[in-house]
């Protein structure tokens, strides 16, 4: 018990330190439907601020939750292990290095050592057991969509469901963590690597250990979401009905914010560039952004520029940006709406590479 509340009370803490932007519920000041939801998270995961930097929407929140509990926390075919070094491997993919430190902490808590050194060395020789080797070299690929590794994957369809679930979970949610969050979730310089190994290896030694322990029962989530039709491209998850009904609930949402939030321009200024994407890096200049908004009228141009800088270049997403969307559009939570469309346009886009070739 005692440790359980101390456990709570380092979590807890995270998050008014570590998000920016926005204002999330505290756990102590949450009600109706986030006070469910916030308690089956407490209970089969943490509080950490990546989640809960969604909680000014509670639809969000629901939503958010279910993908990422049924996709990798909860009970099924993969190895949860297995599912912490897809996370790991595409947060450093995707330069999240909140994201690597949180869930190398977690493989260093299941005495994954070694994937922790190849993660961090980028060298998957290190890894000495070879079906994870195969996955990580397998989520490292996920942003090059003619990569034989993707036309071959090293799972069968029945395994597709939790490791491609995971997968764009983290093209989602490393997106929105690069814009909310500091850059770790530990007390060190990011710049520091070496300190980021000790740190993140006492993380693995503590508190990962005990989130890592928790067994999830499969489902329990969909209490908190709408039903909906699984889109054709999402054919992966078929196999299981779980993943299936959040990924359907979840990209429904998705469609819904962004017809509500975003003008139509704007919306199918960055949809065209989504769909053109693959997977390249788009530099340091912005020129392309200002090419992209030039013919939209000066009103909508904040909220462009906000939406494609997080589709494919979150870390450039700062003060000045946030500003210019906020002196249009007032409120957490379509800054939220905004951003989560954004990503999770770009992560779904992303998820048409990764269809296991027996499913389509």
């Amino acid at each position: 018990m005692l440790l359980s509340t101390i456990e709570n009370w380092i979590i807890d803490d995270m998050t008014p330190k570590q998000v920016r932007y926005l204002q999330p519920i505290l756990p102590k000041n949450a009600k109706a439907k986030v006070t469910d939801i916030y308690g089956q998270i407490r209970r089969d995961f943490q509080l950490v601020p990546p989640i809960t930097l969604f909680s000014p929407s509670s639809e969000l929140l629901a939503g958010v939750w279910s993908i990422w509990r049924e996709s990798q926390f909860a009970v099924g075919m993969i190895p949860r292990v297995k599912l912490e070094a897809v996370s790991a491997a595409i947060s450093v993919l995707n330069t999240c290095p909140y994201c690597v430190d949180a869930h190398t902490g977690m493989l260093h808590a299941a005495s994954e050592h070694d994937v922790v050194n190849a993660i961090f060395e980028q060298n998957n020789s290190l890894i000495n057991d070879e079906k994870t080797r195969q996955i990580v070299e397998w989520a490292l690929a996920t942003r090059t969509p003619n990569a034989q590794i993707l036309k071959s994957p090293p799972f069968t369809p029945k395994e597709a469901p939790e490791i491609i679930g995971t997968a764009i979970v983290y093209h989602f949610v490393n997106r929105m963590v690069s814009i909310f969050l500091s850059p770790s979730p530990l007390p060190v310089p990011s710049s520091s690597l070496k300190l980021r190994r000790v740190a993140v290896r006492l993380f693995g030694a503590t508190v990962a250990k005990r989130i890592m322990k928790r067994q999830p029962i499969s489902g329990d989530s969909l209490q908190f979401i709408t039903q909906a039709e699984l889109a054709n491209e999402m054919s992966w998850a078929i196999p299981n009905n779980n993943i299936a009904k959040s990924y359907a609930s979840f990209a429904s949402l998705i469609e819904q914010l962004g017809k509500e939030c975003l003008p139509d321009s704007v919306r199918q200024v960055v949809n065209q560039r989504i769909n053109l994407w693959q997977g390249e890096e788009m530099g340091l200049s912005q020129s392309w952004v200002n090419e992209l908004v030039a013919e939209l009228n000066n009103d909508d141009k904040p909220i462009a520029r906000l939406a494609l800088l997080t589709a494919f270049a979150p870390h450039q997403i700062d003060k000045d940006i946030i500003d210019q969307f906020r002196s249009k559009y007032q409120g957490d939570e379509i800054l939220l709406n905004v951003t989560a469309w954004a990503s999770f346009t770009t992560a779904r886009h992303i998820g048409r590479w990764l269809c296991h070739p027996n499913q389509t």
